[in-house]
């Protein structure tokens, strides 16, 4: 539209006049509208959208701005169109270079800044005078009149216009035929914001989408994500961990031939990830690879999908198996005296009786005697107390074979009191010298755990407890063990009148390497393969204490195989 052929503004007193405003404003506004909707570029249509403000009302100079927020949330003013007034070289340039990106204002104590504070229009006809001015700097145009128009949506300010310098100043007329081009104004800076929401919310997306794929591909973790039983993605860590170049080779393949036969159940049921499954991956060469699994629904583009994170666990089960053989032998070196003590009275009698009933069948054998009289029957008591020792040294052993066997991880019924003597006979050589072994025994069932791992459980939690005490009160002093059955668990005791232990260390009791004991005096992992035996068991292990009074360890077994058990 060329503007210099239809002179018509408004407010001159002429009602033709204002009527051809009018409709020049509407056309203005309806040639906007159809280019904002047929995706114009922002700038030229609120420099169009300006340039008709400026010629409609006689102005000389004037902005269209968007009120936005500062991080702390104060408001500022952002242009989308602006009237070059620079007054200087540098201006000139800075405004060639900031104003097609929209300046910000952030300064309130201005006629503009009182638009922005109070909601309302502000029209000032001598601004030189008014209180609300904010002053100019030297060398600016001067500012002869000015209006500020605000323009609203239902629940906030969109934004605001300002005009200045109309011969004549402005009045409530100009105001009331501005109202369709603020309402113009505000439905498109709104459609300007939600696109402006929507590229962000795009970008945002695209964002997630590289963060996850990059997050994804680069954990160290194995990840499978997989639908209807078929691999759609496999990260390059799962390609490793199978012994293929990278993840696409797994694509399409089904996931039930990535694991051992069962284990494919673990990977299409969601899971806890504080209770992870254990399954057998099938290496690429043949061998197995044991994981820890956790998996979860999710959307992956765009449909559902089950996502499985896989960490290999087969070098820490081995590290764990070497440290409990290191624990046991760690027990059995401090068992060793006591051992060699237990099996040495027996020995000592059987080498004596054994040497007794050689002298005198010799001397029976010279003298023509038979075994029917007395001297037969001595020699015939001595041999029962000989196989009365030779026995007790097979039961020495056979406690021994039963507590050393670590390579038969096999798990079945245990009877937990069975096994609680064993391991008192065992430590019997620690607490003889410093207690009383008390059994209190209730009536409890099996339970389902490897007779070899309780008996380590239980031989640390005696060995611990004797070692608590000082010697010198045999009497005085008792290590306690009972048994009940309690909401479905088999519930152990083990309670000392040892020193205690401070309440700093009871949180730690349960760490590796974490010892109460003086240098050179267990390794310290005792407790925590303890801890690690109850907890693969599907139990827990308790302890309370109080310096001076004691210390009781409470094991808590369930009846049964524990649901989260390793296929």
């Amino acid at each position: 539209m060329e503007w210099s052929r239809h002179p018509g503004k408004v407010g001159k007193g002429d009602p033709a006049n204002e009527l051809h405003a009018s409709h020049l404003l509407l056309q203005a506004l309806t040639e906007v509208q159809t280019e904002f909707i047929q995706g114009h570029e922002m700038p030229r249509i609120f420099d169009k959208l300006l340039s008709v403000l400026l010629k409609l009302t006689d102005s000389e100079y004037g902005f269209i701005g968007e009120v936005q927020r500062t991080a702390e949330g104060e408001p500022l003013l952002r242009t989308h169109a602006l009237t070059n007034i620079a007054w200087t070289g540098e201006l000139r340039e800075f405004y060639a270079r900031e104003a097609p990106k929209g300046l910000e204002f952030t300064n309130l104590k201005t006629l503009f800044g009182a638009v922005m504070t109070s909601g309302q229009p502000v029209v000032s006809n001598a601004p030189a005078v008014d209180p609300r001015r904010g002053g100019l700097p030297e060398g600016h145009p001067p500012l002869c009149s000015f209006l500020g128009l605000p323009f609203h949506s239902a629940n906030e300010m969109v934004g605001m216009v300002g005009i200045a310098n109309r011969p004549g100043g402005y009045d409530d007329a100009v105001i009331a035929f501005l109202q369709p081009f603020l309402a113009t104004c505000c439905a498109i800076l709104q459609g300007v914001r939600s696109e402006r929401r929507r590229r962000q919310a795009e970008e945002e997306q695209r964002r997630m989408s590289e963060s996850f794929r990059t997050l994804i591909e680069r954990t160290p973790d194995a990840i499978f994500i997989h639908r209807e039983g078929t691999v759609v993605f496999a990260n390059s860590s799962a390609a490793s961990l199978l012994g293929h170049a990278c993840g696409t080779v797994l694509r399409g393949r089904p996931i039930a031939e990535l694991v051992q036969p069962g284990g494919e159940v673990a990977l299409t049921e969601p899971s806890s990830i504080s209770a992870p499954h254990e399954v057998m991956f099938q290496h690429h060469e043949g061998r197995r690879v044991l994981c820890e699994v956790v998996t979860l629904s999710l959307l992956f583009d765009g449909q559902p999908a089950t996502v499985s994170i896989t960490r290999n666990i087969t070098e820490r089960r081995l590290v764990q198996e070497k440290l409990l053989a290191s624990e046991r032998l760690a027990s059995l070196g401090t068992l060793a005296a006591g051992v060699a003590h237990e099996i040495n009275n027996p020995l000592s009698y059987m080498l004596s009786n054994l040497q007794f009933v050689d002298d005198e069948l010799s001397a029976m054998t010279s003298s023509g005697e038979g075994l029917a009289g007395e001297r037969g029957q001595e020699i015939r008591d001595a041999l029962k107390e000989a196989l009365s020792g030779s026995q007790r040294v097979v039961d020495i052993v056979r406690d021994l074979k039963i507590y050393s066997r670590s390579s038969d991880e096999r798990r079945g019924p245990v009877d937990v009191q069975a096994v609680i003597d064993l391991c008192g006979n065992m430590a019997w050589s620690e607490i003889r010298h410093r207690a009383r072994l008390v059994k209190d025994y209730g009536g409890v069932p099996s339970v389902h755990a490897n007779e070899s791992r309780l008996g380590q459980l239980f031989l640390n939690l005696l060995i611990n407890a004797a070692q608590a005490i000082p010697h010198g009160d045999i009497q005085g002093n008792e290590v306690h063990v009972s048994t009940r059955y309690e909401e479905g668990q088999v519930v152990v005791a083990v309670r000392d009148t040892g020193e205690g232990i401070p309440p700093e260390n009871l949180e730690k009791l349960f760490n590796a390497f974490f010892t109460t004991k003086p240098k050179g005096v267990g390794t310290g992992l005792g407790l925590s393969i303890c801890h690690g035996i109850i907890t693969e068991l599907g139990g827990r292990i308790a302890v309370q204490s109080e310096p001076g009074k004691g210390t009781t360890f409470q094991v808590f077994l369930p009846v049964g195989e524990p649901p989260s058990a390793a296929p």
